[in-house]
């Protein structure tokens, strides 16, 4: 059975979706697109697991966030959540680029909260001036004229990359419908907020005690392998696996059965599981 709510937090109303039965998994989606991007793996991974889907701020059915929030009220609002619902336990964190971000920093200042975390395609450093140079642009594209065709195609380039858009061309329309469906200043608000405003989560990674498995794809333009090998080895309990997949986003659909396999080999043992392959 699947509950919907919303829930006060302090980035605002929050769409939550609690489906399946077992220990809770709290799961976060990537900056631009929803919850809907993890369909592929929740069929999965519900099975023996209590998901909690969110809709960060901006996105999906949640509200607009107020003006200049940052990741640390991410993670407070995740935990406004987990305490609404009366999850008490420490859950499994799974997050997607910006979710991965918000994990981290939950770990980083709320321990308690987590018995494991899960990142896929999720970059640590902050925008480089040459990416900003691209990207501060589109921010300010967006602002004024929204999601218009030629900005939300490039968006879902980068998310998905070009293959995949080529080779599915459906799945590609729903990340394109769902960058174009956001409200503007919600979404604008999010982007100015945990993209261009992110700072480096590299000081945060000697302090998470917290068992984690950095995912990254081997083609994501946006995010070299290299830098996450180099972050999990600053770590206490971290492990980076690779993926053949490309984008940010991709991955979640077209490589679905084998992250759901990783995650699951994860979940069973946060601990061993790294423990074997650091």
């Amino acid at each position: 059975m699947t509950l919907m709510n919303h829930m006060d937090t302090k980035v605002g109303r929050l769409q939550v979706e609690v489906d399946g039965d077992g220990p809770p998994a709290v799961l976060w989606h990537s900056l631009f697109v929803d919850s809907a991007t993890w369909s592929a793996l929740r069929v999965v991974l519900r099975a023996d697991r209590q998901l909690i889907i969110i809709d960060g701020p901006g996105h999906g059915k949640s509200s607009a966030p107020p003006p200049d929030f940052d990741l640390a009220e991410c993670a407070e609002a995740a935990s406004q959540v987990l305490d609404t619902l009366g999850v008490r336990e420490p859950v499994d964190w799974l997050g997607n680029a910006w979710g991965g971000h918000v994990g981290l920093t939950l770990a980083a200042s709320s321990p308690a909260r987590l018995r494991s975390l899960a990142t896929i395609a999720t970059p640590l450093h902050a925008l480089s001036s040459r990416e900003r140079m691209t990207i501060v642009p589109m921010v300010w594209a967006y602002r004024f004229v929204g999601a218009v065709p030629p900005l939300a195609n490039g968006v879902a380039r980068a998310l998905l990359g070009p293959a995949f858009m080529r080779s599915r061309p459906d799945e590609a329309a729903a990340v394109v419908r769902a960058v174009r469906a956001a409200p503007r200043t919600g979404m604008h608000r999010a982007m100015t907020s945990v993209m261009l405003n992110r700072p480096s989560l590299d000081p945060l990674l000697p302090r998470i005690q917290t068992p984690t498995l950095m995912i990254v794809p081997t083609s994501d333009q946006m995010l070299p392998a290299a830098q996450i090998h180099a972050a999990v080895a600053q770590m206490h309990s971290a492990v980076a696996v690779e993926v053949d997949g490309e984008g940010h986003v991709a991955p979640l659909i077209a490589q679905a059965d084998e992250l759901a396999e990783i995650l699951k080999a994860f979940w069973a043992d946060p601990k061993g599981y790294v423990a074997a392959r650091r």
